[in-house]
């Protein structure tokens, strides 16, 4: 009986020992928290925003500086070379700023005023130093006399700056001198010239001072007419 159950024995023993160890699952990872999600979520929002804010503070930069606006001083009517610039000659705008450009700027008006124009001012262009000066804007054998005027000397119209004049000697009684003017040594000779500036009428005496740009051979003779009063300016068409 007793051999009968170690024989039973043996057999379930040996089976047991040659059965296969199971291995144990390996442990799971960790599970993200809700808090954690929603941490993550904030600053992926944040540097969103940042990222956002930064290019439209670089897009409003580089428009600034495209479009950053300069008063300067433009002309506001046309100037002849020679003439002295006056407040109303001049105006202000706001352009773009642009470092090819070299504007005179808007705040530095009252230094301009009172100043020359070395060269012919247009309507409407931006006006930089190298257009006007403290110089005299006259040519290389220029000279430039004034002519006091009276009424029905020069047209009735008026004179402008830049205008093309005949200035003939008149057999008139006007002037406080005698004699005849001459120019060139031809008694009677026209000079032709060019108006640079035409002053306010003087009220008490009605004369209107020119000033006209001649020859430099003809400016001692022609103010020496200007001194007897007997000439009369005739407009010539433009652009002769």
């Amino acid at each position: 009986m007793t051999a009968r159950v170690e024989e039973e024995a043996t057999p379930a023993g040996h089976s047991a020992a040659a059965s296969p160890q199971i291995a144990p699952p390996p442990p799971a990872a960790p599970l993200r928290s809700a808090a954690a999600r929603r941490r993550t979520s904030r600053r992926s929002l944040v540097l969103s925003v940042l990222v956002v804010l930064l290019g439209g503070l670089i897009a409003f930069a580089a428009g600034q500086m495209l479009t950053a606006h300069t008063a300067v001083l433009v002309v506001a009517r046309d100037v002849q070379v020679g003439s002295t610039i006056t407040a109303d000659d001049l105006t202000v705008a706001n352009v773009p700023s642009d470092p090819n450009l070299s504007p005179i700027p808007a705040a530095q008006q009252s230094r301009v005023v009172g100043m020359v124009a070395q060269v012919p001012l247009t309507r409407g262009e931006l006006l930089t130093r190298a257009q006007v000066g403290t110089g005299s804007g006259l040519k290389a054998g220029e000279l430039l006399v004034a002519l006091p005027l009276k009424e029905g000397q020069f047209p009735a119209r008026g004179l402008t700056p830049g205008q093309q004049v005949l200035i003939v000697p008149t057999s008139g009684s006007t002037g406080s001198t005698g004699g005849t003017a001459t120019t060139n040594g031809t008694p009677g000779q026209p000079v032709e010239g060019t108006v640079a500036e035409v002053g306010a009428p003087n009220p008490t005496t009605q004369v209107t001072v020119v000033d006209v740009r001649v020859r430099e051979a003809d400016g001692p003779t022609l103010a020496e007419l200007a001194s007897t009063g007997r000439l009369a300016l005739i407009l010539l068409p433009a652009g002769r």
